[in-house]
């Protein structure tokens, strides 16, 4: 397969499930950078790599993500000093972890439609 068109296939798979996508080259890797707003409208974005020109390398990075995303750390860089939320995060704890699993869901959700593309 042409790298070009595994590349422009994977951005139409991210836009096709509501993710904005943004790649640079670094030698022989391609870092793809997945953005999109939570349900609660937190910016939410991670990186992932493909190697050579392997979807299953990048679906494999980005399994590695989801495998290791922590809904509650995640949510812990959301809190204030005054326990609640700041930066555009719901005000409630118990919201913004919420949120960070609605997020791992949004990771897990491109994840099977990157490994449909393989």
């Amino acid at each position: 397969m042409n790298m070009n068109i595994t590349i422009d296939t994977v951005i139409q798979c991210g836009k096709a499930n509501g993710w904005e996508v943004r790649t640079d080259r670094q030698g022989k890797e391609i870092i793809f950078e997945f953005c999109k707003f939570t349900p609660a409208g937190q910016d939410f974005g991670f990186s992932a790599s493909m190697k050579g020109n392997s979807i299953d390398s990048l679906a494999d990075d980005i399994e590695d993500y989801y495998e290791g995303f922590d809904p509650d750390y995640e949510a812990s860089l959301w809190i204030g000093k005054d326990g609640h939320g700041r930066r555009g995060a719901p005000y409630h704890i118990k919201d913004i972890v919420a949120d960070m699993e609605k997020a791992e869901e949004m990771v897990y959700g491109l994840l099977e439609a990157i490994r449909g593309i393989a």
